[in-house]
């Protein structure tokens, strides 16, 4: 009995210190009446959603972690009913996300991005995108209006997000939401040209589609034709697409690190004892933690889609648990099982 009333207690102050107490926008010390989330402060604060801290702060600027503000966003529905015992303070947003297929990564305490953000709310309204095409999916719907414009450059995707940011997403997706109450995230991507007109255009004009280029003096139709798959699956992100006669690989590289983020290698039309091979480089946002780049996965995704190894959230989850763990992981595509081994922070090898 003392045991329970320990963690029983342990998870209270967990809530506590995450949340603060109540109060009103007004009574924020560092929320002025002419703070630009004045207003949306005052909506969520007064409506349950969010809270202030002991101290009488809101922290306005303060970076939100995934639990945070799953907790904020799954709340602002309905809250769920207790989960006894929980094994942390946030379990139930979790298991809640988890039946309704929600992409969120587990690591709790890592500081989420405005595109991961996007990744959530676009499954909150019944619709899988990752990447750019979530964050096209909340500038056309109206969820989001962007950071310093209204296309996907001005969303600002890689920037932290703030707690004024959290509180104001969640306010659009209340007043312009598909349905009154959480859907459930579909298995499979859902289609990009559902997304609609983007405000300011589709694509980011300052990042061209991808160029071919072909490393090695011999000729490989099966290679180029491979080169053009993901070419075409990737055009608007600015990355380059490159292939190897010698070698067999298909990359694509990021001009903007002079770097390759993904190599893939499949031999089986010249001896079938080989398989496909994946290796990826700099998935994690260099901040220290397993946290992982969406622009990146975003552009994987795609390029293994396109290549024939269909994929959808259980292989990001996989990837993902992948880098938070250092942990072999699987998942299942074309009726084959396939192997993500972590080599470094942001860099592993996806097998047969």
């Amino acid at each position: 009995m003392k045991r329970r009333i320990k963690v029983l207690t342990v998870a209270f102050l967990a809530a506590s210190l995450a949340f603060g107490s109540l109060a009103s926008a007004a009574s924020f010390k560092d929320v002025k009446s002419s703070h630009w989330a004045y207003n949306t402060i005052s909506w969520a604060t007064d409506a349950g959603i969010a809270k202030g801290y002991p101290d009488n702060t809101f922290k306005p600027s303060q970076a939100v972690s995934e639990e945070e503000f799953l907790s904020m966003l799954i709340r602002s529905y309905k809250d769920p009913a207790d989960v006894n015992p929980s094994p942390y303070w946030s379990y139930k947003y979790y298991l809640t996300a988890k039946s309704l297929n929600y992409p969120v990564s587990g690591n709790r305490t890592s500081v989420i991005t405005r595109t991961w953000v996007a990744e959530i709310v676009a499954a909150t309204q019944g619709k899988n995108y990752s990447g750019t095409n979530a964050i096209k999916y909340m500038l056309a719907s109206g969820l989001a209006n962007g950071k310093t414009g209204n296309t996907v450059e001005g969303y600002a995707g890689s920037d932290k997000l703030t707690r004024a940011e959290a509180v104001t997403f969640i306010k659009n997706v209340i007043d312009k939401r598909a349905s009154d109450e959480l859907l459930p995230r579909p298995t499979t991507p859902s289609d990009p040209n559902e997304i609609g007109q983007v405000p300011g255009g589709n694509t980011n004009p300052t990042k061209p589609d991808p160029e071919i280029e072909k490393i090695g003096d011999d000729e490989d139709k099966v290679l180029l034709d491979r080169a053009q798959k993901v070419a075409n699956a990737i055009k608007g992100t600015g990355y380059q697409v490159k292939y190897n006669t010698t070698n067999g690989g298909v990359m694509i590289h990021d001009p903007a690190t002079g770097k390759n983020l993904f190599v893939y290698a499949d031999n089986s039309h010249k001896d079938p004892n080989y398989g496909v091979i994946i290796q990826y480089y700099g998935l994690n946002k260099n901040d220290g933690t397993a946290n992982i780049r969406a622009d990146y996965l975003d552009a994987i995704v795609k390029a293994m889609n396109a290549l024939g190894v269909k994929v959808d959230s259980s292989f990001t989850k996989a990837l993902q648990k992948a880098e938070s763990t250092g942990d072999e992981q699987t998942f299942k595509s074309g009726g084959k099982t396939y192997y993500i081994t972590s080599i470094n922070l942001g860099a592993g090898v996806i097998s047969e």
